[in-house]
């Protein structure tokens, strides 16, 4: 077996980090902060803006780590079949297009929406049609992290596999 320089190790390192606390953050959110913020706030509406602001947060984090990831894969070179590198490279640029399309289209959307139902969503029918453009628009929200973490979750899988097979 090749020993691998100290050079690979820290991006091996850096690489698992990175795409860790990406990956945990996502996680994190979607089966905790958001239930309880829902769970134990006094309004929806309060849940909701709380909610909102810690999305947009992870969206930043991931349109920064994203790119980051990628270059590091690019840079490192790792062994392995060509196209476990280009799953690999493909899995990290969805999971960053999911945060873009997530950060720039949905919640803007989501956002205007918001405020022509005067903020407070619970108050609007649940048959007005803004309400179900909202709703239509959270759905395809909770898909777009869903999809990134199962893409995280495979591209870690990928990462520790290439760095075991040095």
């Amino acid at each position: 077996m090749k020993r691998i320089g100290i050079g690979q190790t820290l991006i091996a390192y850096l690489e698992t980090l990175l795409l860790g606390l990406w990956l945990g953050s996502m996680i994190f959110f979607s089966f905790v902060v958001a239930p309880r913020a829902f769970a134990v706030l006094p309004s929806r509406h309060l849940a909701g803006q709380l909610v909102s602001s810690s999305l947009s947060a992870l969206e930043i984090i991931g349109l920064v780590l994203g790119p980051i990831l990628i270059v590091l894969r690019l840079i490192n070179g790792v062994r392995g079949s060509s196209f476990a590198k280009i799953l690999h490279l493909s899995l990290l640029a969805l999971m960053t297009m999911c945060a873009g399309v997530s950060r720039m289209i949905l919640a803007p959307k989501l956002e205007s929406l918001r405020s022509a139902m005067g903020g407070v969503i619970d108050t609007v029918s649940a048959n007005d049609p803004l309400r179900l453009q909202f709703d239509d628009l959270h759905k395809y929200s909770v898909a777009m992290m869903t999809i990134a973490m199962l893409a995280g979750l495979i591209a870690l899988l990928l990462s520790v596999r290439s760095w075991l097979n040095r």
